[in-house]
């Protein structure tokens, strides 16, 4: 298997569409870890984390001759996705009455797991408790631009948004986390 590491995502896509399943394993390999912790720091679980990434992964593969890059990295595509996928995730977790709560508590949890060595956990308690507040579109522009590290360009291509919506509702987020937060108006 020859080493892939240094070629470009779309050579990369171009390939895993002719069917070289090495070239979407080295994908999967550059983009696995940063979608986990997207999804991780919205369902909470481990478990459902890994299987959510998972999911994520099978379903570009499986839509991978439709995908056209129109001038946006790959990872946006991967996000995009898992974006959907959690959607879809919170529709079925709500249908039961206390899959609000759950989602909540697990949230809690993975705040506790996340990393003691960096921030108390009360302090990641107060973070966390403030985001499940915020709006979803505010928490997600905060989860995918912070926790996930995608660029402007790759978040605004996550959430459907041009890229100037997004340095904008990032903005206006980081000012609703602050005034949460701190008091601030």
């Amino acid at each position: 298997m020859p080493d892939r590491s240094g070629l470009g995502d779309a050579l990369l896509v171009e390939q895993a569409k002719q069917g070289d399943a090495d070239a979407f394993g080295e994908l999967h390999d550059r983009y696995a870890l940063r979608v986990f912790r997207f999804v991780y720091a919205r369902v909470g679980n481990h478990q459902d984390a890994e299987d959510l990434t998972s999911e994520v992964f099978l379903r570009a593969w499986r839509s991978l001759h439709r995908y056209r890059s129109r001038g946006y990295p790959f990872s946006a595509y991967l996000f995009r996705i898992a974006r959907n996928l959690l959607v879809d995730h919170y529709r079925r977790e709500q249908k039961d009455e206390q899959g609000a709560q759950q989602a909540a508590n697990r949230l809690r949890h993975a705040v506790s797991n996340l990393d003691d060595d960096v921030i108390q956990k009360q302090e990641y308690a107060t973070l966390y408790a403030a985001l499940e507040q915020m709006r979803e579109d505010y928490r997600d522009v905060l989860l995918l631009r912070f926790v996930s590290g995608l660029s402007s360009e790759e978040t605004a291509r996550a959430m459907g948004r041009s890229s100037g919506a997004v340095r904008v509702l990032q903005h206006r987020a980081l000012k609703a986390l602050r005034k949460r937060l701190c008091g601030d108006d």
